[in-house]
C-alpha cells in the first residue's frame, strides 16, 4: 500500500458512522490552515472518486468557490461521499459562524451534515503527523526534529507513490526522506559539478528539489552547495572517503557526459592540491604524456638492446595510466600504446633461432605473431602527429631488427621451400554445408585475434586453427588460386607485368571473372560478400579490406584494424545462422608492415619486365645481384624476391610478396556452431515460391517465430499479416504475402526468438524461386 492509498483509506474511515444511531454524512471536510498537503491535490484528485478543493473556479479541477461546492454537493447522486478539501482554513474556523473566513461561510453548516478529517484532537492532519501519529493509519519511527519535518514537506508529492513498508522497520530522518526526491543523488552531484547554474535553475523549477540537494551534499558529502560552490565539490573528489570514490567511480563511467568537472579539476587551486601525477589531475596526466613521448621519441637514437631496457621502465612508470579516466577520453594514448610496446619488448628477447621450416612455423604461429599484434595495437593508440612520430621511432628501433632477423632464418632456407609449386599446395574440400570465407591478407596475428573473439563469444561455435605455405611470390595473382583442385587446371609460363597463372586448357591468363567460372565448376557456388544462399553444397564467398587499406593507407591500416574484426566475426555469423554447417576462413598472403617506410633495396626498373614492392620479374640475363627464386606455376620461371624486409620501391609501410614468416605463413579458420552453444542452430532445409505463398522448412525453428520482412529488426516492414509459429519433423511452414504488387520486391526470411529478436535471416524475391 502507498503513501496515497494510505491517505484514501484514512479519509474513507473518517465516513464511518453508527447506521442505528446517525444518518449517513454527506461530505468530508479537510481542514488544512497551512496548505502543507496543497501540492498532493492532483495525485489525491485522481485517486479518489469526488475529491473537491475550495479556491478560484476551475470546474475541469474540480475546484472552485464555496457557492459551487454547495451547489456540487446538492447535485451529487453518486453512492460516494465527496471530500472537500480546504487549503487555508483551519478547523477552528468551524466554532463561530462570525470567525468563520468569508470564502467558507457558505459551508459552515457542513460541519453538521458530515465529517471532519483531523487527528483525534481535532487539530489539522499535518504530514507529520500523519506520518507518525498510529492514528493516521501509518505509525512510522520519524525523527521529530525540524529538518525532517522540512524534509518530509518537500518530497511529499513524491511520497505519495512510494510503498508504505518501504518507510517501516528503522527511525526515518530527513535523508530519508530526501532521497525520495533525489533519487540518484551522485548523478546529481556530478551534473551540478559540471554545470552549477544550469543544473541549479532546473532543481529550482521542479520544486523542492534543489533544497533537497543541498541537504544532501550537507548531510552525506559535508559541503553546502549555496556556500562553497562546486570548486569545494572538487577539492573534497580526491579525498579517498567512499561516499566521494563512489562519485569518482561514477564519473569514470561516463567522462564525456561531463567535461565541465574536469575544468574544475584543472583550476590553479585543485592542482596546487598534489605533489604529484595523480588520476585526479588531468594536467599532470597530460604532462606525463608530454614527458612519456619525448623519452619514446629518444628512443631512435639507441641501440635495440637499450630500447628494450627503456621501454621496460617506461612501461613500469606510465602503463598504469592507460587505466586513467584520462585514457578513457583519449588524453593518455601513449600510456596505452606503452603497455603494447612493453608486450612487443617481451617477444622480441624470447625470438630464439629457429632453423628449421617447421621450428619457424610453431614459433611464428604460436608466439612470433604476437610482435605483430602488438605494433598494431600500439599504432592504433596515438592519433596527434607527435606521438604517432614518438611510437613510430619506437616501433623501428625495437622491431626493425627483430623481422630482419625473422627474415633472414626464412630465407636461409628459400631453396627447400615447403610450397614450391601445384603438387606441394594445400587442398581445400569439395563438402557439402562448408562454405569457404576467403579474407585477402588475413595475416597470422589478424587471425588469431579473430580466433580469440569467437572463442570468447559465449561458447557459441567450435574454432580449429590451422598454417600453411603461401605461394611464392607472395602476392594475390599468384597465391590466391594455389589449392587443389583448382591448382591442377593452372600453369604456364609466366607473361606481361602481372603474376597471373594460365590455364592449361588454352593458355589464357587467369582473370577474376574466370576464377569465379572454375570454382564454380568444381562445384563450389561462388556468392557475393553479402548474400547467404541456401545451404546447400559447398559454397565460396569474400569479405574483408585488410589488403587494400594496406595498400592505400600505410601504417594507418592499424586504425581499421577493430571495424575489419568486428566486419568478419559477424560475417561468419551469418553464415552459421543462415544454416552452413561449417565456415572455413582462409586468405592467400600476410604483408609486411613498419611505420616510417621498409628499408630500401636497389633494383633498377630497367632491369625488370615488372617490379613490384617485394618482388620482380628480372629481364633475360640483367645483372641485378640477387638470388632467384622459381615462380610457384612454373618452376623454370624465375623472379626476384626482396632481401630480408627491404622493398625495391622507397618508402613503403605496407608491402607483401617476399618471402618472410609474416607473408608466406598463412592461417586457416574451420568454425562450426557449438554442440554446447546456448542458441538454437536454425537450418534452412527447402524454400519455394507459389505465387505470392512461401512454403519453407526450417529445422530448429520449432516455436520460434518465422516472418518476412523488409528489413530484418524491423517489425513494422514485415509483408504478412502475421507471422507463423515454427514447426518441427521437417514440416513445411506457410506465409502468405498481402500485397498483390509485392512480386519481385527483395525481403528477407526471418526467425525470432521469444523474445522478438532475429536469429536467422535469408535473403529472398518475393514469388521469385
Amino acid at each position: 500500500m502507498t503513501i496515497l492509498n494510505s491517505i484514501n483509506k484514512s479519509l474513507q474511515r473518517a465516513a464511518l458512522y453508527n447506521q442505528h444511531d446517525l444518518a449517513a454524512p454527506r461530505v468530508i471536510l479537510w481542514p488544512d490552515e497551512d496548505q502543507l498537503w496543497l501540492h498532493c491535490v492532483d495525485a489525491l484528485r485522481h485517486s479518489y472518486q469526488e475529491f473537491w478543493t475550495l479556491g478560484d473556479y476551475a470546474p475541469e479541477l474540480k475546484t472552485g468557490p464555496a457557492v459551487w461546492l454547495r451547489y456540487q454537493l446538492e447535485v451529487h447522486d453518486s453512492g460516494s461521499i465527496p471530500v472537500i478539501y480546504l487549503p487555508g482554513i483551519s478547523r477552528s474556523a468551524f466554532r463561530k459562524a462570525d470567525q468563520c473566513p468569508n470564502k467558507a461561510k457558505h459551508l459552515f453548516a457542513l460541519q453538521f451534515q458530515g465529517q471532519f478529517w483531523t487527528q483525534k484532537n481535532g487539530k489539522d492532519w499535518t504530514p507529520f503527523a500523519f506520518f507518525s501519529s498510529a492514528d493516521g493509519w501509518l505509525g512510522l519511527d520519524v525523527a521529530s526534529d525540524q529538518e525532517t519535518r522540512l524534509a518530509i514537506q518537500e518530497s511529499l508529492p513524491k511520497l505519495m507513490a512510494t510503498e508504505v513498508k518501504a518507510l517501516q522497520g528503522r527511525k526515518l530522518e530527513s535523508s530519508d526522506f530526501r532521497a525520495v526526491i533525489i533519487t540518484d543523488a551522485v548523478q546529481t552531484l556530478l551534473r551540478w559539478m559540471n554545470d552549477p547554474d544550469a543544473t541549479k535553475l532546473e532543481l529550482q523549477k521542479s520544486g523542492s528539489e534543489w533544497s533537497s540537494f543541498c541537504s544532501v551534499c550537507r548531510d552525506q558529502y559535508g559541503f553546502n552547495p549555496e556556500k562553497d560552490g562546486a570548486i569545494t565539490a572538487a577539492e573534497k573528489l580526491p579525498s579517498g572517503k567512499p561516499e566521494w570514490n563512489l562519485v569518482w567511480s561514477r564519473f569514470k563511467e561516463s567522462p564525456q557526459r561531463y567535461p565541465g568537472i574536469r575544468k574544475l579539476l584543472e583550476s590553479p587551486g585543485q592542482m596546487s592540491l598534489f605533489d604529484k601525477a595523480t588520476e585526479y589531475n588531468p594536467s599532470a596526466n597530460r604532462q606525463e604524456e608530454e614527458g612519456l613521448e619525448t623519452a619514446l621519441f629518444a628512443l631512435s637514437n639507441v641501440s635495440q638492446k637499450a630500447a628494450l631496457e627503456k621501454i621496460k621502465a617506461l612501461a613500469g612508470e606510465h602503463k598504469h595510466r592507460s587505466e586513467w579516466v584520462w585514457a578513457e577520453l583519449g588524453e593518455s594514448p601513449l600510456a596505452k600504446a606503452i603497455g603494447y610496446l612493453q608486450n612487443l619488448a617481451e617477444v622480441v628477447e624470447s625470438s630464439g633461432n629457429p632453423s628449421t621450416w617447421e621450428a619457424l612455423a610453431e614459433y611464428y604461429s604460436s608466439t612470433g605473431w604476437k610482435a605483430d599484434y602488438n605494433i598494431l595495437c600500439a599504432l592504433d593508440a596515438p592519433r596527434s602527429s607527435s606521438a604517432i612520430k614518438a611510437v613510430n621511432a619506437a616501433i623501428r628501433t625495437l622491431y626493425l631488427p627483430w623481422l630482419e632477423k625473422l627474415a633472414v632464418h626464412a630465407q636461409a632456407l628459400a631453396t627447400s621451400y615447403p610450397n614450391s609449386g601445384p603438387n606441394t599446395c594445400r587442398s581445400l574440400a569439395v563438402e557439402d554445408g562448408t562454405i569457404y570465407l576467403f579474407a585477402d591478407g588475413l595475416r597470422m596475428d589478424i587471425a588469431r585475434a579473430l580466433e580469440e573473439r569467437l572463442k570468447n563469444a559465449g561458447n557459441m561455435v567450435d574454432v580449429a586453427f590451422d598454417v600453411a605455405w603461401s605461394a611464392l611470390p607472395t602476392v594475390t595473382a599468384t597465391a590466391k588460386p594455389a589449392w587443389l583442385p583448382l591448382a591442377a587446371k593452372l600453369g604456364g609460363s609466366l607473361e606481361g607485368a602481372g603474376f597471373e597463372p594460365k590455364e592449361l586448357s588454352n593458355a589464357k591468363i587467369l582473370t577474376h571473372a574466370r576464377f569465379k567460372q572454375l570454382v564454380e565448376e568444381l562445384g563450389i557456388t561462388f556468392l557475393t560478400s553479402e548474400d547467404t544462399l541456401f545451404p546447400v553444397g559447398c559454397a565460396w564467398t569474400e569479405y574483408g579490406s585488410l589488403d587494400k587499406y594496406g595498400h592505400e593507407q600505410g601504417a594507418k591500416l592499424a586504425w581499421r584494424l577493430e571495424e575489419e574484426l568486428v566486419g568478419l566475426q559477424q560475417r561468419i555469423a551469418e553464415l552459421l545462422q543462415s544454416g552452413w554447417a561449417k565456415v572455413k576462413v582462409i586468405t592467400d598472403h600476410g604483408w609486411l608492415l613498419l611505420p616510417g617506410g621498409l628499408p630500401k633495396a636497389d633494383l633498377p626498373k630497367h632491369l625488370t619486365a615488372s617490379r613490384w614492392s617485394r618482388c620482380a620479374i628480372p629481364d633475360a640475363g640483367a645483372r641485378h645481384g640477387y638470388p632467384l627464386t622459381s615462380w610457384f606455376w612454373d618452376e623454370a620461371d624465375a623472379v626476384v624476391l626482396a632481401p630480408g624486409v627491404s622493398c625495391f620501391v622507397a618508402g613503403m609501410e605496407y608491402a607483401h610478396g617476399g618471402l618472410t614468416l609474416q607473408e608466406a605463413l598463412i592461417p586457416s579458420l574451420t568454425i562450426t556452431a557449438s554442440k554446447n552453444g546456448r542458441t538454437k542452430q536454425i537450418t534452412l532445409k527447402e524454400i519455394k515460391w507459389a505465387g505470392l505463398r512461401l512454403h519453407v522448412v526450417l529445422d530448429g525453428a520449432e516455436g520460434y517465430a518465422i516472418d518476412i520482412r523488409q528489413k530484418v529488426a524491423d517489425a513494422s516492414t514485415t509483408m504478412v499479416l502475421s507471422p507463423v509459429v515454427g514447426v518441427g519433423n521437417a514440416q513445411k511452414s506457410s506465409l502468405l504475402v498481402t500485397e498483390d504488387d509485392a512480386l519481385g520486391t527483395k525481403a528477407f526470411l526471418v526467425v525470432l526468438d521469444q523474445k522478438g529478436q532475429p536469429v536467422f535471416k535469408h535473403s529472398v524475391h518475393i514469388g521469385e524461386n
